[in-house]
């Protein structure tokens, strides 16, 4: 499997789809502790709605079908992670515009694109406790296996597991981003929700292979 169809695309999102139905609790918990405690259910329904209109759509073109997909989330869960994720989907589409099929070189130009937009739409960084110190190791990850020939199986199985690290390395930081900000140095210890629904989405991509 070397290149990510339309057909494949579905069938991740589906993966997510259902990945964020059983960690949904789990988000809520996270989230709750020093946020607003609707994580899960801002990940789920906007997943739900992303799985359900990428079934509906008839658009061969991936950069549009894309775009579609991120209008959507914004238009289902308007908050501030329903805003960063539809960003994500949105500064991908620019690099898929035109293809019906994906490479992995084009997955982590996509990846890297919505680091980017991230990072301008949140105004942060690297190291801010975010959504962006899992997003972006997995995207390197990426870049790493693509850089040493890995299919698309190996290059998600390493995303996974490098978002999976990056959520671990949250636990040393301190929120300045959010609700969680107000906690400031009793945020170090907790690892962070965004970060955490980050991961899960990689995961439920990994299982899709």
């Amino acid at each position: 499997m070397e290149t990510v169809t339309k057909e494949i695309l579905i069938r991740i999102l589906d993966s997510v789809e259902a990945t964020m139905a059983e960690v949904k609790e789990h988000l809520i918990e996270l989230d709750g502790a020093m946020g607003d405690g609707d994580l899960g259910l801002t990940m789920y329904s906007g997943f739900h709605a992303v799985a359900e209109e990428a079934h509906r759509l008839d658009e061969p073109d991936l950069g549009k079908f894309l775009m579609k997909l991120g209008m959507k989330v914004n238009s289902v869960v308007p908050s501030t992670m329903g805003t960063l994720v539809s960003t994500c989907f949105i500064k991908a589409s620019a690099k898929a515009k035109g293809k019906q099929e994906l490479t992995l070189a084009d997955l982590v130009a996509m990846g890297r694109a919505a680091v980017e937009g991230v990072m301008q739409r949140g105004q942060s960084q690297i190291g801010d406790k975010t959504m962006l110190d899992a997003l972006h190791p997995a995207v390197e990850a990426l870049a790493a296996a693509n850089h040493e020939g890995k299919n698309l199986i190996e290059a998600h199985q390493d995303a996974y597991q490098a978002a999976l690290e990056g959520v671990e390395k949250t636990k040393t930081m301190q929120s300045v981003h959010g609700r969680a900000a107000y906690y400031s140095e009793k945020s170090i210890g907790r690892q962070d929700p965004g970060a955490t629904a980050v991961m899960y989405i990689f995961q439920g991509i990994a299982k899709t292979y």
